[in-house]
């Protein structure tokens, strides 16, 4: 079948496909594995799910991608895609932006699935109004944030109630114009499309060639990881925008740049938690440093990083232990400070067999998350110009954030892809170019290997694989999602009203149905959502609370209360069987 195919004879082509079918088919017979052993070898309960479970056909999909390229790449337009994408970016980002918009209402649900999620959301539903934190009332405080969460994901404070996210606040500030605007939906689109004309213009740096840059923008907006984040309320694509700004403006640096570098640097250490920059930027410093020239740029680059650093990163630190420990003696403050920061530093450790296995899920779902053959290609590409400074720079940061975060002894959790390798997923769709062309002022002997990946037959081959996964690729991971968070959403009470109501969620009976209990900063609109602690105690709180409520309606979810009359026919206990 393959040398019967003008571009199976080609070797580029055909040892993509061969190599590709064969990591995707490995993939999938260790999730096969996974799923016959029954056992999660004491990762995330969600973590474990999405890969054995709904990374399997994203793994198949990859497979029939790989095959349909090889058989239809001759009868695609492909390429002219390709060089069309290259010269007008502006059309693939208004396209996109408009796409990832309608996706987040149709396909997420405008919905914050997970605790990250919400925990910035709700902080910037705050900051909109004015304000740094929320406030609940403190005998409610258990059944408002799920006890587990608190000082976890929001912090809180049992003096006053108080409530504030605990992560740093940058990708909440993002948030925050398009809360105000009333359209939190529309801020990840745009920040993926921006992300997107970044990496065409590093493309264009690094290879002076518009169809590479082309190559590079699409193989971008094709891989699904890019659609899935694009849509969400995470805040992994503000750290891909802010580490890819943050090399482009290296790229060619100046006092001036290197200070801009800085703020954007700035920035991205506070969009959540550090850890994600630092691991970037950390060769982009050390070169610096070490180039000509390199102690003037690398004070200005500092100079640029301490204002923000400062307010964003030591400001909210010292106001998040000033929250959460409000009404404690205040000379334990500066104690209670010290703590939180060694404990911050005692975090890391050496990776154990857990961890270890968790890292390598990770990197399967970057490959099956990606264009079919990205990670071949960006390989391949980092291997052949490794004497190219910027393709240099850009494989030290995909490795040091790859291998960092061995170092972390928790699992993503939630998640679409890779979560804690995404801030540097620029370095991938750059290399991957690089694999197929030549970058730009690259001289000498040295510097000049085998073409093996540079013919049109193989280019065309990618270009084919990049529309199929386009299509079908994002398609199914579009569908995969919109079911899965449908059925989450319908975790809650099926309840039909309208009235201002309180929903109390029974998690016993749902799959992370403790995430879904999620409240603005004053409890302001028609659904207060609480976390049951069993059928007395909630019948209690309501008593002494909400004497002027009454439930209303009850299914295996939880519980609804208001002034309304009951529906007819609603059921009024809770079915008793197990989930």
């Amino acid at each position: 079948m393959l040398s019967g195919s003008p571009v199976g004879q080609s070797v580029g082509p055909r040892t993509l496909f061969l190599v590709g079918a064969l990591v995707t088919a490995a993939i999938l017979l260790w999730i096969g594995q996974l799923r016959l052993s029954g056992d999660t070898h004491g990762l995330a309960i969600i973590f474990f799910v999405l890969f054995a479970v709904n990374d399997c056909p994203g793994a198949v999909i990859a497979l029939l991608i790989l095959g349909g390229a090889l058989l239809g790449s001759r009868y695609l337009p492909a390429r002219r895609v390709v060089q069309w994408a290259g010269d007008q970016p502006l059309i693939i980002v208004a396209i996109t932006t408009l796409l990832l918009a309608l996706g987040t209402l149709a396909i997420y649900h405008n919905h914050p699935l997970s605790m990250d999620e919400y925990a910035a959301y709700f902080q910037s539903r705050a900051f909109a109004a004015g304000h740094l934190h929320g406030r609940f009332p403190i005998p409610l405080m258990d059944w408002l944030i799920p006890p587990g969460f608190q000082d976890y994901f929001l912090n809180v404070s049992r003096a006053t109630g108080s409530v504030a996210e605990a992560y740093w606040p940058g990708f909440a500030l993002l948030l925050t114009p398009f809360t105000w605007a009333g359209v939190p939906w529309l801020c990840n689109p745009v920040i993926t499309a921006l992300t997107l004309l970044v990496i065409h213009r590093l493309a264009l740096e690094l290879f002076d060639d518009r169809e590479a840059a082309g190559f590079a923008l699409l193989l971008t907006v094709a891989s699904p990881v890019i659609f899935a984040d694009g849509i969400s309320y995470y805040s992994m694509p503000a750290h891909l925008l802010a580490n890819s700004v943050f090399a482009l403006l290296l790229v060619r640096p100046t006092p001036l740049r290197a200070a801009a570098a800085g703020v954007v640097g700035s920035l991205a250490l506070a969009l959540h938690n550090p850890v994600p920059h630092m691991l970037f930027a950390a060769p982009w410093l050390v070169w610096i440093a070490t180039r000509q020239g390199g102690p003037r740029l690398l004070a200005a680059l500092i100079a640029g990083y301490l204002p923000l650093c400062v307010l964003l990163g030591l400001g909210w630190f010292v106001f998040s232990g000033h929250l959460v420990h409000e009404g404690l003696v205040s000379a334990t403050t500066p104690i209670a400070l010290l703590n939180r920061l060694q404990g911050m530093i005692k975090f890391f450790s050496l990776p154990d067999a857990q961890v270890v296995l968790a890292r390598l899920i990770g990197i399967a779902k970057i490959w099956v998350w990606a264009v079919p053959g990205l990670m071949i290609l960006a390989v391949t590409g980092a291997v052949r110009w490794h004497r190219n400074v910027l393709c240099r720079l850009l494989t030290a940061s995909a490795l040091l954030t790859l291998f960092g975060y061995f170092l972390v002894p928790v699992d993503q959790g939630h998640g679409w892809g890779y979560r804690y390798f995404h801030s540097a997923w620029v370095a991938l769709p750059l290399l991957a170019t690089a694999a197929l062309f030549r970058p730009a002022r690259t001289t000498g002997k040295a510097d000049s290997p085998t073409q093996l990946l540079e013919d049109g037959e193989t280019k065309g081959f990618v270009a084919a694989c990049i529309l199929l996964t386009l299509v079908f690729g994002v398609g199914y991971r579009a569908w995969q999602l919109q079911d899965f968070i449908a059925r989450d959403i319908a975790q809650l009470p099926q309840y039909k009203g309208t009235e201002r109501r309180i929903v109390i969620i029974d998690h016993r009976f749902s799959f992370y149905g403790a995430d879904l209990v999620q409240n603005d900063p004053w409890l302001r609109g028609n659904e207060i959502r609480m976390y049951s602690h069993g059928a007395a105690a909630d019948e209690q709180i309501m008593a002494r609370y909400y004497p002027e409520l009454h439930r209303v309606y009850a299914d295996r979810y939880g519980t609804v209360w208001s002034q309304a009359s009951a529906p007819s026919g609603a059921p009024d206990a809770p079915p008793p069987e197990s989930p």
